[in-house]
């Protein structure tokens, strides 16, 4: 077993007297030091002890888990590491979740939101941030109240599927940050009919999902 080499009253004077380590009641350290600072080792590699040791002195002078971690035992074992998760952002089609201009989920949308449920059991989470959006059809203050609907009713469904409810915030954005930009319809242009824009503009009436967390390390 490796262990710290106590030194005798008088051999530990002479070291600290030698080193210019004497120390006052308040500076006294479990080891002797040089003069410039470092714990003084034998040939074997085992640090050279004050008669001032004690297990409990060696841990509360930072140096104990260097010289005596065979003693301290559980005091030198370093927790096990939490691996920070970066926050998982999920983008759901509201073709999927819902209905054109409705705000009520859809059967494939729960769907989704289970599997994103399974995908963060084992997450301490933290926060859950559920944004709504809607396309530039119709007037704004329509679009942000049904992009705030579509928000909590993506909140109430993690909720019912066991999620605190307090982690979780939902916010509504109205037409803010579309991923596409369609045409007005016209005879002989891209987008011919309001039908058509319709299907353009899926991609922005969609609700995002931002989960943030850690996982412990496996």
């Amino acid at each position: 077993m490796k262990t710290s080499v106590k030194l005798s009253g008088i051999v530990a004077a002479l070291m600290l007297a030698v080193s210019g380590a004497a120390m006052s009641a308040e500076q006294v350290s479990p080891y002797v030091h040089s003069s410039d600072g470092k714990i003084v080792k034998s040939g074997y590699g085992l640090c050279y002890r004050t008669g001032f040791w004690t297990p409990a002195l060696a841990q509360a002078s930072g140096d104990g888990c260097n010289c005596d971690a065979d003693i301290l035992g559980e005091a030198c074992v370093e927790p096990a590491p939490v691996v920070q998760k970066a926050p998982e952002k999920v983008t759901l089609s509201a073709d999927t979740l819902f209905a054109y201009n409705k705000a009520d989920l859809k059967a494939e949308g729960e769907a989704a939101l289970d599997e994103l449920v399974s995908k963060i059991a084992g997450v301490d989470v933290e926060v859950i941030v559920t944004t709504g959006y809607a396309d530039r059809i119709g007037s704004d203050k329509f679009n942000l109240e049904l992009s705030q609907r579509r928000a909590e009713s993506v909140k109430a469904y993690l909720v019912s599927k066991g999620v605190d409810a307090s982690l979780i915030q939902a916010e509504g954005r109205g037409e803010a940050d579309p991923v596409v930009n369609c045409p007005d319809p016209t005879r002989n242009g891209e987008i011919k009919n309001f039908r058509q824009l319709i299907q353009c503009l899926a991609p922005n009436r969609r609700a995002v999902v931002e989960v943030s967390g850690t996982r412990p390390a496996e």
